[in-house]
């Protein structure tokens, strides 16, 4: 058994956090599958918004959630990530993109179900293209096994998507997202749990519907940023593998939510 972490509960609580920013056409969607009487609910739901000026934040207060705003300048992906996580007291974290809506009402309970394996440190979910995708993101999402339907667990291979993951709270309060990467921070978080001698499960049974459908140009800029972290990683490079122990005294989110 690897050290670190917490037994979770026999029913162990869950939370989500959601990034936005302008995501008004699909928002809505997400959130309501999230509260569908017949799912699983979860404790609570927190949306961080990095500056929506549509209407975003209109639709995500006509639900039972928490809004966090943040400035755009001060966004970051592990950033969002760490302030949302601060904010619940659930002992298992899911994430998701805004326009990543559930296309089942079991998508949380099935997401969740791998951590009753004590060596499971996250899991990610099954992406199911909308009919905009284009070529590149078909290749990316097949590319990184988001398109699967086998499930797996992986103790070497640093693949995992908080577009639809979820995570042990208490090995996130040990060891944070790097906030100071420009993308794929969650890839990192990854390599240094199986570093730890955790494993990352994927779960096809809790799928999303995700997909961009931006112009090559944006779709390249995007993907930019993800590709240092990522190749890093494969190659056992950059942040991913710093073990940083927080002392007790440390806050769960290493920068303040600004007023």
């Amino acid at each position: 058994m690897p050290l670190g972490g917490a037994n979770l509960s026999h029913h162990p609580s869950v939370s989500v956090v959601i990034r936005a920013k302008n995501e008004a056409r699909f928002i809505g969607q997400t959130l309501a599958a999230i509260f569908d009487a017949r799912a699983l609910v979860p404790r609570q739901v927190v949306v961080v918004d990095s500056g929506s000026t549509d209407a975003t934040l209109e639709i995500v207060r006509s639900f039972p959630t928490t809004v966090i705003q943040i400035r755009p300048e001060d966004f970051t992906y592990g950033y969002a990530l760490n302030l949302g996580a601060a904010h619940v007291d659930a002992e298992i974290v899911a994430t998701l993109s805004a326009h990543s809506v559930p296309s089942s009402r079991d998508w949380l309970r099935n997401l969740i179900r791998p951590f009753s394996q004590p060596r499971v440190a996250g899991v990610y979910g099954r992406q199911l293209p909308r009919s905009n995708a284009t070529v590149l993101e078909l290749i990316g999402m097949r590319l990184t096994g988001v398109l699967s339907d086998t499930p797996r667990l992986l103790d070497r291979r640093p693949l995992f998507s908080n577009a639809n993951g979820a995570f042990r709270r208490s090995l996130w309060l040990e060891h944070a997202f790097d906030e100071d990467v420009g993308g794929a921070g969650d890839i990192a978080w990854v390599r240094t749990m199986q570093e730890r001698g955790y494993v990352i499960a994927y779960e096809p049974t809790a799928p999303v519907y995700h997909s961009h459908g931006e112009p090559i140009l944006r779709h390249l800029r995007r993907a930019s940023r993800d590709v240092p972290t990522v190749v890093g990683n494969f190659l056992h490079l950059g942040s991913g593998g710093r073990i940083v122990r927080k002392p007790p005294s440390a806050k769960p989110v290493t920068r303040p939510a600004p007023d």
